[in-house]
């Protein structure tokens, strides 16, 4: 799981953590997946993720259970249990990686299969104090201001889910650091949440709102730094979190998961857009492209065409790489690539680079 973290470094940091690794005779073994390790299923109360089992929770707030559409790859799997064994624990999480990965996912896939209900809030660049624990709603024409999601959330005993974590200033977000690290947090209308054997608890004082004891929190968080321009949230807070690093799907996993969102798309279409879009996020870490294109990306593409057979492939992808047209030096490197995959996007009769059949 440390390893997972290593893409996430600058290039001189991540130099010298590969040479100290390598010196010291440290290497990230692939593991070997069985039969065993690959089940994701519900049997009655129990759920069982790999070789991890865990007991489903009771609620009557059945609307608030996610309901997704869930592809299982080996790799999502394998991720899923890590999850869930943190979860087990009473770990709140961390998941950290680029857009598009399908952070969302597997936060809402463990919630379904645990039948956690959930409190979603998404946090950005405005985000203070006061909207991340009040929030202002409309009723019979008055404003009226409510608990957020968070504070429904803690007296509930629900699981939040905090979105774009790192958008939100460090020091609004490092309100959550009082409520995980010590259980206590000031609300801004007065009120405090405080554990639930805290003494004034006990004594009914007026203003004080008990920390349910199934309450849990998972932060959904982008990497620091270009292109997505966050805040570092996992320098700030990491440390108080189950922390994993998700990433895009390996060829094999990706290939299944495309595979199942477009069963009658070409099975060599596939083949090639998970080619394609693995170069891509080579050279996007080799800073070449701006953006790291993910799995989100060309799930889209093989759901239009799944949708949409008649429609030619060099039609579709452009609705992922229009924007890059504006710059000449990325769009030349797009469609250098993508022909060397077959992927015909602005062909024209001086292009000799279309990958043959």
């Amino acid at each position: 799981m440390v390893m997972g973290w290593i893409r996430f470094l600058p290039s001189v940091a991540r130099q010298a953590l590969d040479t100290a690794v390598s010196e010291a005779g440290l290497s990230a073994a692939p593991r070997n997946l069985g039969p065993e390790d690959l089940v994701c299923r519900v049997d009655g109360d129990l759920v069982r993720i790999g070789r991890t089992t865990a007991q489903r929770y009771h609620t009557t707030a059945e609307s608030k259970v996610p309901d997704i559409l869930f592809f299982d790859v080996p790799q999502h799997i394998t991720t899923l249990e890590w999850l869930l064994q943190d979860f087990t624990l009473g770990e709140h999480l961390l998941l950290v990686g680029n857009q598009g990965v399908g952070k969302n996912k597997l936060a809402d896939r463990l919630l379904q299969l645990l039948h956690r209900p959930r409190e979603y809030i998404q946090l950005h660049r405005d985000t203070t104090v006061q909207t991340l624990t009040l929030q202002p709603t409309v009723k019979n024409g008055l404003v009226v201001y409510e608990d957020s999601p968070l504070v429904q959330a803690v007296k509930l005993g629900h699981v939040l889910v905090v979105d774009e974590a790192d958008k939100a200033p460090t020091h609004v977000t490092c309100i959550l650091k009082t409520l995980v690290e010590s259980g206590e947090m000031i609300l801004s209308d007065g009120r405090r949440i405080v554990p639930s054997d805290d003494p004034r608890v006990l004594a009914r004082i007026p203003g004080i709102i008990p920390i349910h004891p199934d309450f849990k929190m998972i932060i959904l968080a982008n990497r620091p730094g270009f292109p997505f321009l966050g805040n570092d949230f996992f320098g700030a807070l990491g440390d108080l979190f189950s922390c994993h690093a998700v990433d895009n799907p390996s060829p094999e996993s990706e290939l299944s998961l495309l595979k199942q969102y477009g069963p009658d798309v070409p099975v060599k279409v596939i083949e090639r857009l998970v080619k394609a879009f693995g170069e891509l996020r080579i050279k996007a870490d080799q800073g070449l492209v701006q953006y790291p294109y993910s799995t989100r990306e060309v799930v889209n593409i093989v759901r239009h065409l799944q949708e949409f057979r008649d429609e030619s492939l060099a039609s579709v992808v452009r609705n992922v790489f229009d924007f890059d047209r504006y710059s000449r030096e990325v769009q030349e490197t797009l469609i250098e690539t993508l022909h060397k995959h077959g992927i015909p996007m602005g062909a024209n009769p001086s292009n000799i680079n279309l990958a043959k059949e």
